[in-house]
């Protein structure tokens, strides 16, 4: 069997963008090791409702919401394909389901019925964690099921706006914990830029952290790249680690 999901008292590292087969391919390798492993792909649907991993909109020029799956020529891989990849293997999967813009409006850019009904087909619920910017995505995934692990993720390119001072950011949190309410939600991935503005221009990390954890929600931070840093998010409380790094905790200073 393999290990199931669970939160670690240790941080963990998350590599970030396994969206093509050589990222995918090293993570498997460093996980024959036994050791867990966490890594991240970006989920979006083909015009032929195919499942995708890629981080952009656009894959060498082709619309990929507007394109056929056959026609996306390449190292671009479909999630049935990425999922077996990692079937077996101590890997946990942090799948971020992209959002398209329409009239205005942010909408995940996969279907939360689809995307269940294959985690479920490769036994695999227990092995990710969900998250999206779109509220409408995750509160029908939840729906579906009380299990799997959400998240959400805040980005300032999805019309979710860094507060701009100390009274916003306890609007912020209101909003956060509301949220957690509703829907029940594992961890928050937050923007590296928003929390050293929150440390250095308004004072207020430590409490943003300790609010958050003791409504026992996760915080996620991406994407970190300076080692110096990530320990530094870590001493406050950081659970998870997005970064470039492809998930080796030397590189970052942890054992």
């Amino acid at each position: 069997m393999t290990e199931p999901f669970r939160y670690q008292a240790i941080p963990r590292i998350i590599a970030h963008r396994c969206n093509d087969l050589t990222s995918v391919t090293q993570v498997v390798e460093q996980a024959k090791g036994g050791q867990l492993f966490y890594m991240e792909c970006d989920v979006r649907t083909t015009a032929d409702k195919v499942l995708v991993a890629h981080h952009d909109p656009v894959y060498q020029g082709q619309v990929i919401a507007e394109t056929v799956a056959a026609d996306l020529q390449g190292e671009i891989l479909s999630l049935d394909g990425l999922l077996d990849a990692i079937r077996g293997k101590t890997i946990i999967l942090h799948l971020d389901v992209k959002a398209n813009e329409s009239k205005g409006k942010w909408q995940a850019a996969a279907d939360s019925e689809q995307l269940f009904a294959l985690l479920e087909e490769k036994q695999l619920t227990e092995k990710v964690i969900i998250t999206a910017v779109a509220g409408a995505f995750l509160r029908h995934f939840r729906k579906l099921s009380k299990k799997i692990k959400l998240g959400v993720l805040y980005d300032e390119d999805y019309g979710t706006l860094m507060p701009p001072n100390k009274k916003a950011v306890n609007v912020f949190v209101n909003k956060i914990l509301e949220y957690h309410q509703q829907v029940v939600i594992d961890g928050i991935f937050m923007n590296q830029k928003w929390l050293q503005v929150f440390e250095k221009q308004y004072g207020v990390l430590d409490t943003f952290f300790y609010t958050i954890h003791k409504a026992g929600i996760k915080i996620a931070i991406w994407t970190v790249n300076d080692p110096a840093l990530a320990r530094h998010f870590v001493a406050q409380g950081a659970e998870w680690i997005t970064t470039d790094f492809k998930v080796k905790h030397q590189d970052l200073g942890f054992d």
